[in-house]
Protein backbone atom coordinates (compact mmCIF):
# COMPACT_ATOMS: atom_id res chain seq x y z
CA UNK A 1 0.00 0.00 0.00
CA UNK A 2 1.35 3.37 -0.96
CA UNK A 3 1.25 6.09 1.69
CA UNK A 4 -1.04 8.91 0.60
CA UNK A 5 -1.07 12.62 1.23
CA UNK A 6 -4.40 12.18 3.03
CA UNK A 7 -2.96 9.55 5.40
CA UNK A 8 0.05 11.69 6.32
CA UNK A 9 -2.17 14.76 6.69
CA UNK A 10 -4.52 12.93 9.05
CA UNK A 11 -1.58 11.57 11.03
CA UNK A 12 -0.14 15.08 11.46
CA UNK A 13 -3.56 16.44 12.44
CA UNK A 14 -3.70 13.77 15.16
CA UNK A 15 -0.26 14.82 16.36
CA UNK A 16 -1.42 18.45 16.41
CA UNK A 17 -4.54 17.57 18.41
CA UNK A 18 -2.31 15.78 20.92
CA UNK A 19 0.17 18.71 20.84
CA UNK A 20 2.95 16.23 20.04
CA UNK A 21 5.58 17.28 17.52
CA UNK A 22 7.21 14.30 15.85
CA UNK A 23 10.55 13.53 14.19
CA UNK A 24 10.92 12.77 10.50
CA UNK A 25 11.99 9.23 11.48
CA UNK A 26 8.83 8.72 13.55
CA UNK A 27 6.68 9.75 10.59
CA UNK A 28 8.53 7.29 8.36
CA UNK A 29 8.15 4.47 10.91
CA UNK A 30 4.40 5.14 11.03
CA UNK A 31 4.15 4.39 7.30
CA UNK A 32 6.15 1.20 6.67
CA UNK A 33 6.13 1.53 2.88
CA UNK A 34 8.19 4.72 3.07
CA UNK A 35 11.94 4.18 2.59
CA UNK A 36 14.38 5.13 5.35
CA UNK A 37 15.47 8.73 5.46
CA UNK A 38 18.73 9.23 3.58
CA UNK A 39 20.91 12.18 2.70
CA UNK A 40 18.76 13.17 -0.29
CA UNK A 41 15.55 14.60 1.17
CA UNK A 42 14.30 16.02 -2.13
CA UNK A 43 14.10 12.52 -3.64
CA UNK A 44 12.32 11.00 -0.61
CA UNK A 45 8.56 10.44 -1.13
CA UNK A 46 7.82 12.33 2.09
CA UNK A 47 9.30 15.49 0.58
CA UNK A 48 6.67 15.52 -2.18
CA UNK A 49 3.92 14.62 0.31
CA UNK A 50 4.97 17.47 2.60
CA UNK A 51 5.02 19.86 -0.36
CA UNK A 52 1.46 18.87 -1.29
CA UNK A 53 0.30 19.22 2.33
CA UNK A 54 1.88 22.67 2.63
CA UNK A 55 0.24 23.80 -0.59
CA UNK A 56 -3.13 22.48 0.59
CA UNK A 57 -2.72 24.31 3.91
CA UNK A 58 -1.76 27.52 2.09
CA UNK A 59 -4.84 27.31 -0.15
CA UNK A 60 -7.09 26.67 2.87
CA UNK A 61 -5.35 29.46 4.82
CA UNK A 62 -4.37 27.32 7.80
CA UNK A 63 -1.06 26.71 9.57
CA UNK A 64 1.31 24.21 7.98
CA UNK A 65 0.84 20.74 9.47
CA UNK A 66 4.45 19.99 8.55
CA UNK A 67 5.57 22.41 11.27
CA UNK A 68 5.02 19.46 13.63
CA UNK A 69 7.93 17.55 12.12
CA UNK A 70 11.51 18.11 13.19
CA UNK A 71 14.91 16.48 12.84
CA UNK A 72 15.98 14.40 15.84
CA UNK A 73 19.58 15.57 15.37
CA UNK A 74 18.87 19.31 15.42
CA UNK A 75 15.55 19.57 17.27
CA UNK A 76 14.14 21.70 14.47
CA UNK A 77 12.74 21.25 10.96
CA UNK A 78 14.98 20.94 7.95
CA UNK A 79 15.79 23.80 5.61
CA UNK A 80 12.94 22.72 3.33
CA UNK A 81 10.41 23.89 5.92
CA UNK A 82 11.88 27.40 5.89
CA UNK A 83 12.15 27.41 2.09
CA UNK A 84 8.46 26.51 1.95
CA UNK A 85 7.56 29.30 4.36
CA UNK A 86 9.54 31.68 2.15
CA UNK A 87 7.93 30.47 -1.08
CA UNK A 88 4.32 29.88 -0.03
CA UNK A 89 3.98 32.61 2.59
CA UNK A 90 6.21 35.09 0.78
CA UNK A 91 8.29 35.62 3.90
CA UNK A 92 11.89 36.62 4.17
CA UNK A 93 13.41 34.55 6.95
CA UNK A 94 16.88 35.29 8.25
CA UNK A 95 18.83 32.38 9.76
CA UNK A 96 18.59 34.13 13.13
CA UNK A 97 14.77 34.17 12.82
CA UNK A 98 14.25 30.52 11.88
CA UNK A 99 13.64 29.23 15.40
CA UNK A 100 11.04 31.89 16.18
CA UNK A 101 9.30 31.43 12.79
CA UNK A 102 9.12 27.69 13.40
CA UNK A 103 7.87 27.92 16.99
CA UNK A 104 5.22 30.46 15.94
CA UNK A 105 3.97 28.14 13.18
CA UNK A 106 4.16 25.12 15.50
CA UNK A 107 2.03 26.87 18.14
CA UNK A 108 -0.42 28.00 15.44
CA UNK A 109 -0.93 24.49 14.03
CA UNK A 110 -1.45 23.01 17.50
CA UNK A 111 -3.95 25.76 18.39
CA UNK A 112 -5.76 25.26 15.05
CA UNK A 113 -6.38 21.56 15.72
CA UNK A 114 -7.10 21.79 19.47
Amino acid sequence: METTIKQVGQYLEGQAKAAKPVTYSEVIRTFPDLPPLGPHWKSHPLCAIFGDLDNEDRIKQRPFRTALVFAKETGRPGQGFFDTMTNLRHMTILKSEQDSVWTTELKAVIAFYE
